[in-house]
Parts: C-alpha cells; sequence; structure tokens
C-alpha cells in the first residue's frame, strides 16, 4: 500500500490531517450544526489515539481510530449530503463546489481507514513471526 510506504509517519500524518480538517470544518461550517459538531469530536480523541497507537505500536488504539473513523466519517458524509440536498444556494458553481468538496471528503474517509488499517495488519504479522 502507498507503494510500501512505512505507514507509522502515514498514520501520524492521517491524525493530523484529520484534526486539521476537523478544526477547518467546524471553525467556519458547523457552528449553525450541532449533529456534525458531535460527529467530529469522537474523530479529535480518536485522532490522538491514532498517534498514540502509531508511535507506540498499540493495536487496539489503531482498531479505535478504524471504527471511529468509518462510523464518525459516514455520518459526516451523510450530513454533507443533507446539507447539500436541502440547503437552498443561489448560484450553481457554489453547488458544484460543494459537490466536489464532498467527493474529496469521502475520499479522505476512506485513506482515514485504509492506512491505520493496513499498519495494523502489518504490526500483527510482525507478532506472528
Amino acid at each position: 500500500m502507498c507503494l510500501n510506504a512505512n505507514q507509522k509517519p502515514c498514520c501520524v500524518i492521517i491524525a493530523l490531517v484529520a484534526i486539521f480538517v476537523g478544526v477547518i470544518e467546524t471553525s467556519y461550517e458547523c457552528f449553525h450544526l450541532v449533529a456534525a459538531l458531535i460527529a467530529w469530536i469522537p474523530i479529535f480523541i480518536a485522532a490522538i489515539f491514532l498517534i498514540i497507537g502509531a508511535l507506540r505500536e498499540i493495536l487496539i488504539l489503531l482498531l479505535i481510530w478504524v471504527i471511529v473513523s468509518l462510523i464518525c466519517g459516514a455520518a459526516l458524509i451523510i450530513i454533507k449530503i443533507g446539507l447539500m440536498i436541502y440547503l437552498n444556494r443561489l448560484r450553481m458553481y457554489l453547488d458544484i463546489v460543494v459537490a466536489i468538496l464532498n467527493v474529496l471528503f469521502l475520499m479522505l474517509v476512506f485513506v482515514w481507514a485504509a492506512y491505520p488499517y493496513a499498519y495494523m495488519r502489518d504490526l500483527k504479522e510482525q507478532q506472528k513471526i
């Protein structure tokens, strides 16, 4: 995965990106939507678990991140789709930009789960050897 890159730094970078994206999104968009803010709080906590789990090679913390990122990421995607459908925008290009950002967020949620899962699988293989 990722051309056999070392997953430990990838996991730390993913956690930092999750925190960064969450701070940006909650600062400018989620003040009016409590559900999205509630979905970001477990992601923040799990991102800290991911950093600790990746640096200390603790499998359960990596698993917590994978589960939380998939559940809360899916909830955020549903919330974003709902906002895209029900919010009335005045210009069509804004709708296109929002749709593109939602697709990018969908890919980000996949990456959030994929790299830590691959790192967790590599750690399990190393422990068996």
